[in-house]
């Protein structure tokens, strides 16, 4: 009588079936991974910017003098200027902080977006002049506006992961807004 011997592995076809499937599923899963990461570098950098103008008031309250925000668009950098002597010059001794933006997020927005406000925003720093903000020792801001942070694969493209800070001049509150082109009345939420 002869014994039959189950046979131990996997055949040519259950391994290129299996091959497949892995196949299917990394190219459905791959391109969702990378916008994922897209949506982390603009979160990650917006909550940078944020966190450093916020930083830059409160400095401006504890040390009882101005504190300078100026955003350099061309080059996709910032630059924090504690002003011990608040005469808007950067003096010798004093604190100058330098930060560039990174993974592939840049200052911008794209044609036809409004701010929060409903105005047409024509600028990714939409203040109401010039690229300073100074905040006084009481916190409050020399002026009022939007900083507009957008990732590089967007330009051009209106989706939910454009970011904007904005600066109440008043108060000097800081606001971090993020994009939803689905809500109402204003696609701007907190």
């Amino acid at each position: 009588m002869k014994h039959f011997t189950k046979n131990q592995g996997f055949t040519l076809l259950e391994l290129l079936i299996v091959i497949l499937f892995v196949g299917i599923i990394m190219a459905i899963g791959i391109p969702n991974f990378s916008k994922l990461k897209e949506k982390y570098e603009i979160n990650g950098q917006a909550q940078k910017v944020y966190f450093d103008i916020m930083l830059a008031r409160s400095t401006s309250v504890n040390n009882n003098n101005n504190v300078s925000v100026t955003f350099d668009v061309s080059k996709n950098l910032y630059k924090i200027h504690d002003d011990t002597n608040s005469d808007s010059v950067e003096d010798q001794g004093e604190s100058i902080k330098s930060v560039n933006l990174e993974n592939n997020v840049e200052f911008g927005y794209v044609p036809g977006l409004r701010d929060i406000d409903g105005n047409m925003v024509t600028s990714p720093i939409f203040m109401e002049s010039g690229n300073t903000v100074t905040f006084n020792s009481r916190g409050q801001a020399s002026k009022g506006g939007s900083i507009f942070l957008i990732h590089k694969n967007d330009i051009g493209i209106s989706n939910n992961r454009l970011r904007s800070i904005n600066i109440l001049r008043a108060t000097g509150a800081v606001e971090y807004l993020k994009y939803d082109i689905k809500a109402t009345p204003t696609p701007w939420a907190f």
